[in-house]
């Protein structure tokens, strides 16, 4: 689903935490409206997010446009960046959006204002997320022939900015090109919050699939098998190490036992060679209430890990939209990261 739209300096975004079973959407006039989004539960994909930091950022230099070619412009600027920080503290994906559209590249400078400057260069960033994800998607259905059936670990990606990415964005395109014969969306949560959301996303584009929850992941790949299993993750480790939703590490192990092509699906730029293996992402701990609010009236108290960690041996490969990565990981990942070019709508280097 679009969760963005951006028209004359004002930002849409798509309340995610109503949707599917309502559209609808915040209207962003300033930075600090955007701002205030951001800290919301209505934004919940992290790229849709920085994508939106950014268009804040170029919100912020409309404002302060009376002040330009002034140290007040820059102040202004400030103001804004650190407010679009706080609103997402510890976000690496709205870190990099704000170091990039802070700073346009010279093909931008030497010709335009720096206003204008900034308005391009928020723009390109939201253009070059699109060819990242279209390029990963790419990658994923390089790796299907025909026939292939699939199953989706979910639980993120059903939102971006212009073009399906992620697993979702794999298996669309996988099926529009004829080469699926089955999608299956695996669900860890209770409410199948997530797996509905896929399944209602493949409805809108008459794309069959079928739901089940996690906890029957195993039996469904003994009884009826997959050609490959592919998860959204969050980062990757040098050593290859893999940050994930829960119910991942869970999953990577039945396919382990299975003999079945486990893949991550991630961005180049979420892979942190600072991190040299798993231990780097510690052990957060998830609300309680994630657990305890389907049992009223009971003294029960509730457990879940904030994320889970996959070991890298049990990664058969990470689809990112640079290029496909397999061990050994601390070779591959840094060749991806460090040397592999990205695609992009310019090129700045």
């Amino acid at each position: 689903m679009v969760a963005m739209q951006w028209q004359g300096g004002v930002l849409s975004l798509l309340d995610q935490g109503a949707y599917p079973q309502e559209e609808k959407w915040l209207t962003c006039n300033t930075w600090e409206e955007t701002a205030q989004a951001l800290a919301t539960p209505a934004v919940q994909e992290e790229k849709v997010a920085a994508i939106a930091a950014a268009y804040g950022y170029a919100q912020a230099a409309i404002a302060a446009q009376d002040k330009l070619g002034t140290d007040a412009f820059q102040a202004a600027l400030d103001q804004a960046k650190a407010q679009l920080l706080a609103s997402r503290p510890g976000s690496r994906d709205v870190a990099a959006a704000l170091a990039f559209v802070e700073t346009p590249p010279e093909a931008y400078t030497k010709n335009a204002d720096k206003l204008t400057a900034i308005l391009a260069t928020a723009v390109t960033f939201d253009r070059q997320q699109v060819v990242a994800d279209r390029n990963l998607c790419r990658n994923g259905t390089d790796l299907m022939g025909e026939g292939t059936r699939i199953l989706i670990r979910t639980d993120r990606g059903g939102f971006h900015s212009a073009s399906p990415t992620g697993a979702l964005g794999i298996a669309r395109r996988g099926w529009k090109r004829e080469l699926l014969e089955q999608i299956t969306l695996c669900e860890g949560r209770p409410s199948l919050t997530a797996g509905t959301l896929l399944a209602h996303e493949l409805a809108r584009e008459d794309i069959p699939c079928t739901v089940i929850p996690d906890h029957a992941a195993a039996t469904f790949l003994a009884q009826q098998g997959a050609h490959m299993v592919l998860a959204d993750g969050i980062l990757a480790a040098k050593n290859g190490d893999l940050k994930a939703p829960v119910g991942t590490y869970e999953l990577a192990i039945a396919c382990y036992f299975h003999s079945i092509p486990f893949y991550a699906v991630l961005n180049a730029d979420d892979i942190d060679l600072e991190a040299a293996d798993g231990s780097a992402f510690g052990q957060g701990e998830g609300d309680p209430a994630e657990v305890t609010n389907l049992l009223p009236g009971t003294q029960a108290k509730g457990w879940t890990p904030a994320f889970d960690v996959v070991p890298a041996f049990l990664i058969t490969g990470m689809i990112t939209d640079r290029n496909i990565a397999c061990a050994p990981y601390e070779e591959t990942l840094e060749e991806l990261v460090k040397h592999t070019p990205r695609k992009t709508i310019i090129h700045f280097d």
